[in-house]
Order: C-alpha cells, then structure tokens, then sequence
C-alpha cells in the first residue's frame, strides 16, 4: 500500500468533512507552537539584554566602591607573607606556670627579708 491509497481509504472512511476538520486543527496547532516558539525567543532575547544591562551597572558599581576605597583591581598583587622563620613560644603545662609562679613568690619574700634585713 502507498501513502495515496491510505490517504484514500482514510478519506473514504471518515469522510472528508472530518479530515477538513482534522487538517484545519494540525494547522492551528503548529501556528500556535510557532507563536510561542517566537514568544519564547523573545523574552529570552530581553532577559539577555536586562542580564547585560545589570552586568554593566555591577561593574560600575564596583569600579566606584574600588575607586573609593583605594583598591586598584590592575595593579600586580604584592607577595604574599612567609612565615617560615616564626617560631611559637613554648606551651607551659599547669605545673610549671604552678612552680615558675611559687619560685617569683619565693625570690619576692627573699628580697623582702633582705631588705628589712638592710633596715635594721
């Protein structure tokens, strides 16, 4: 069987009014998948051209706030810190803070019966 002859036997067996009906309606469904398609590309066109515009007033704002605060986003980074050469201080434990504060208590009455020694 070849397209016409199903074309035909369609036809003859809904009729020709129902197959009006259905083309007519194919028709009106592809015109309006066509609208929308070009809706669609519109509105994506104009949120492009809003993200640019917003792109740009982001890029000035932040032109002005580097300007007035000093920053010049061209220059050359300066280097960054080396730490290499740090040492930490050491960590006393609790029993040598503990003895290191008894031995300054200690010289301090040493001194003090010295120095009343000294007096008398």
């Amino acid at each position: 069987m070849t397209g016409k002859s199903i074309r035909q036997f369609l036809r003859d067996l809904l009729g020709s009014r129902l197959a009006e009906v259905m083309q007519t309606e194919i028709l009106r469904l592809q015109m309006e998948n066509q609208q929308l398609r070009q809706d669609m590309n519109e509105v994506i066109a104009d949120l492009r051209a809003e993200k640019a515009l917003l792109q740009a007033k982001v890029g000035m704002y932040e032109q002005n706030i580097n300007a007035r605060v000093g920053i010049d986003p061209t220059r050359k980074r300066a280097e960054k810190p080396s730490f290499a050469s740090f040492t930490s201080p050491k960590v006393k434990t609790a029993w040598q803070a503990e003895q290191e504060e008894h031995d300054a208590r200690i010289e301090a009455e040493l001194a003090e019966e010295a120095a009343t020694a000294a007096k008398v």
